[in-house]
């Protein structure tokens, strides 16, 4: 971000701009909906039959999972339900809004010091 050739006029409207953004990401925020944690994942898969077609060629599949940390140890839950699919889905989107709301922060914070370095002189005697 180049902040050097902006004017104090210029840094207030693009903070005003990233201050509404950051109104309505938010909004969001603080209306989530039911959540799952993890990440989903698409598995195939082997059987394990000396038999099988899996053995050589296509896998069986794709299952739907979700993938936790538990005290440190990744966890996997396979999914059968729509609505979980869903609601972990909704956990991801939730996050990357988090992501962006620190970015937009960070953003603001970067111009309010340029504002405020622009404004400041040295005083000596």
């Amino acid at each position: 971000m180049n902040n050097e050739n902006l004017r104090p006029d210029e840094i207030k409207k693009i903070i005003c701009d990233l201050s509404l953004r950051r109104s309505k990401l938010t909004g969001k925020l603080l209306s989530p909906g039911p959540m799952v944690e993890g990440c989903l994942h698409i598995i195939y898969k082997k059987c394990g039959k000396p038999t099988c077609h899996c053995k050589d060629g296509k896998k069986h599949g794709p299952y739907i999972a979700i993938v936790r940390k538990v005290n440190g140890v990744s966890k996997l839950t396979y999914v059968d339900k729509l609505d979980v699919i869903d609601k972990a889905k909704a956990y991801k989107r939730y996050n990357k809004r988090l992501a962006s709301l620190r970015k937009i922060n960070e953003k603001i914070f970067s111009y309010l010091r340029h504002l405020r370095d622009i404004n400041t002189t040295v005083y000596e005697k």
